[in-house]
């Protein structure tokens, strides 16, 4: 019985599906097909495995995303033998806090490519804009015991740590379990949990709590509190729009908070649990986004901007509170890190600013034609991901 980790090389040219399942044959573990997106043009790790037959890696050309004109290939695979397992084996997960949206100072040459990928011919057919930069802060955060970073240690190989990352910006909870997003399969299905993960990093309920439409309807209200006005409605379950419309902001923010967010939240946490039930589960809040009320932010009003950080404070509160609801009703062995004090005073319109405000570059899309502001807005720059970072390493001692 031997520990190998697998490694293929996958080209940038004729490979397409952003499902590719390889199967791991011989391996001792009850995840044995691990989906990997194309287009990476580099090597990438099917993760590590104790082997008690030949190892042996197999793929298919059918995936679920085909249609008969998507290739898929890979270059080569490789085995490395490892001393045993590796002390680490952790899986980065959630939405675009977790992605690392933002975190590309080179204008998006930080994020891997199979994840930052539009074409004008073949339009949203093979999009791609779950944006995982090489600066998230999973990948930044150092663990106990090591001197290098996550990142670091995969990157370079170590037989230390096994690091697979499946988040994806604009991710909500059903992103995670049950229903695909940019054309990858629900992050929970994509192999990479098993009875060897140690660590599960993510942070997810941010997009569920809809606090993208909040922020914008608080920027384009011309009259009038934002707090006071509604946005579109969603069908809890699925995402979609009703065609119906909220009670007022201030009103059912807090309601959707406690009674919806805070359950789905839990039930997550368990099922992260469940495929993983030696892993401890890091579930990452969000920061404070303004400071000084935010009044640097074209349209955030002197009433808005701290009503804004109250509904952070709010969302705290209640992701802290699945927490404590997934381990009383799961024994999910989940922690809650929260990163509002590491970000305190360095927030939008602070100094230093370490979360972008409104981006106008870089626009929604890689192609850069749609003129609305940038995915990044909003999120953690660069700087910002090595406050996070801290308040992993923070939530783990």
């Amino acid at each position: 019985m031997s520990a190998i980790k697998g490694k293929l090389h996958l080209p940038d040219t004729g490979a397409h599906t952003r499902q590719a399942a390889y199967v791991i044959g011989g391996a001792d573990t009850t995840s044995k097909v691990r989906t990997v997106e194309q287009r990476a043009n580099r090597w990438v790790s099917l993760g590590a495995f104790r082997f008690t037959g030949t190892p042996t890696v197999t793929l298919t050309n059918a995936t679920a995303d085909g249609t008969a004109d998507e290739d898929i290939a890979w270059d080569a695979v490789a085995f490395q033998p490892l001393p045993g397992k590796p002390n680490h084996m952790v899986v980065g997960m959630g939405d675009s806090y977790s992605s690392g949206e933002g975190a590309s100072d080179s204008g998006g040459d930080d994020y891997y490519p199979e994840s930052d990928y539009y074409n004008k011919v073949s339009g949203d057919k093979w999009k791609n804009t779950c944006h995982r930069s090489r600066h998230a802060w999973s990948r930044r955060a150092v663990l106990p015991g090591e001197q290098l970073s996550v990142g670091e240690l995969a990157d370079g190989w170590s037989a230390r740590m096994d690091f697979q990352f499946a988040a994806c910006s604009g991710a909500r909870h059903y992103n995670i379990l049950n229903k695909p997003q940019s054309g990858e399969l629900p992050q929970i299905q994509q192999g990479y949990l098993d009875q060897h993960t140690t660590l599960v990093a993510l942070s997810i309920g941010g997009n569920d709590m809809a606090f993208a439409d909040i922020i914008t309807e608080c920027i384009k209200k011309v009259l009038g509190l934002c707090q006071n006005s509604s946005i579109k409605e969603r069908d809890p379950d699925t995402g979609e729009e009703t065609g119906g419309t909220t009670p007022a902001l201030k009103d059912w923010a807090p309601r959707w908070a406690h009674d919806t967010v805070r359950p789905r939240l839990a039930r997550t946490l368990n099922a992260l649990h469940t495929k993983a039930p030696n892993a401890k589960i890091v579930l990452m809040g969000y920061p404070r986004l303004l400071e000084g009320g935010g009044q640097c932010v074209p349209g955030i009003g002197t009433e808005e901007g701290p009503w804004l950080n109250d509904m952070g404070d709010l969302v705290a509160q209640e992701m802290k509170g699945a927490v404590d609801d997934a381990n009383a009703q799961y024994r999910a062995n989940a922690v809650f890190a929260d990163p509002r004090a590491a970000f305190a005073g360095k927030a939008i319109c602070g100094d230093p600013e370490t979360i972008h405000g409104i981006v106008v570059t870089g626009y929604a899309e890689a192609d850069n034609t749609k003129p609305l502001p940038s995915m990044k807005s909003f999120h953690p720059k660069t700087s910002g991901t090595a406050h996070y970072a801290k308040a992993f390493e923070d939530a783990l001692r």
